[in-house]
């Protein structure tokens, strides 16, 4: 995800500062941005493997699909008719979406990372086996339970 987050951040850059006169490679620019497709459908995937408990998966991802939706309204609004046909607002646009969707990526890989390490340490502290954990969040995940309160679950990275 964060690979194809950065193809579509070079692709918007190459929108941003590549002069009219190279069409093809603003096509080409055009292109990379396509990828963002991919980085969806990864966050879909990530919702469903690291969010536990039914309620929160399923209020989790009508949030995701309505933030989808809201950029899909916004985005059209920033290509404006008095710009063309070179839009650098919406380029712009693009290019700070993607950024922010980066930043946002590593943050939360970088938290459950630190989650999931938290949790071994403690683990190994009580002196568990890993199949004694493993067979533990599988029961607490059977009754429900978020991955906060699951101390067992550990986020697929």
């Amino acid at each position: 995800m964060i690979v194809a987050n950065l193809i579509c951040i070079l692709g918007a850059a190459l929108l941003v500062g590549l002069p009219d006169s190279m069409k093809w490679g603003r096509l080409v620019a055009l292109w990379l941005c396509y990828l963002q497709g991919l980085g969806f459908s990864i966050s879909l995937t990530i919702v469903s493997s690291n969010v536990s408990g039914s309620t929160k998966k399923q209020l989790t991802s009508a949030i995701l699909f309505t933030g989808y939706c809201i950029g899909n309204c916004i985005g059209p609004q920033t290509f404006r008719e008095s710009e063309a046909p070179r839009y650098p607002s919406a380029y712009i646009a693009m290019l700070v979406g993607y950024s922010v969707k980066l930043t946002a990526v590593i943050v939360l890989y970088v938290y459950m990372w630190t989650v999931n390490k938290k949790r071994d340490r403690e683990a190994t502290i009580e002196g568990e086996s890993t199949e004694e954990i493993e067979r533990a969040a599988i029961d607490r995940g059977m009754h429900d339970v978020t991955e906060l309160d699951n101390k067992g679950f550990r986020y697929v990275l």
